[in-house]
């Protein structure tokens, strides 16, 4: 934000040496990444793989509410040992559900992570890049502006050089 003051500043400040010809562009960071094919692909990948993780929890779950019920059913009819066994098996199982939920939780924020710092790495080539060769001064991101003219606006060729990468 307070680059984008100074900016302001430069640009109105009497005998701001140069400020007319000064190019510059922004770009809405998330909408330039997130329209990728790449990025697009990678977010198909990881709801591919949460599905996938979903559905083995899900059968655990399953087995653990079977277990539950039978042994509700049957509770009254066994010993005590046995029904402390068996207790102690559903304790279990639901120790494992617990542990492979959060392994879970974790390989897909890994996953997201991974995915984020391969398309930002990206990112940040295609718009050094784009500013060298198109001979801006500066581009920032959208969000550091509460308004600035549209034509200013890189987010759509920045997008494509993604694409093109």
């Amino acid at each position: 934000m307070m680059l984008g003051s100074a900016l302001a500043m430069a640009l109105y400040l009497p005998g701001a040496a140069g400020a007319a010809d000064l190019k510059v562009g922004y770009v809405d960071v998330k909408s330039a990444v997130e329209n990728t094919a790449d990025y697009q692909a990678g977010i198909k990948s990881l709801e591919a793989l949460q599905s996938k993780k979903q559905k083995e929890l899900n059968v655990l779950l399953d087995k653990i509410n079977q277990s539950e019920k039978d042994l509700m059913g049957q509770s009254m009819a066994m010993s005590p040992d046995r029904l402390a066994q068996k207790q102690q098996s559903l304790k279990e199982m639901r120790k494992d559900l617990q542990r492979k939920q959060q392994d879970a939780q974790e390989q897909l924020v890994a996953e997201k992570n991974r995915l984020d710092m391969n398309v930002g790495a990206k990112f940040q080539k295609v718009m050094k890049s784009f500013g060298q060769k198109g001979g801006y001064d500066m581009i920032m991101a959208r969000s550091a502006f509460l308004y600035v003219d549209p034509k200013h606006d890189v987010t759509a060729s920045i997008t494509k050089l993604l694409d093109a990468k």
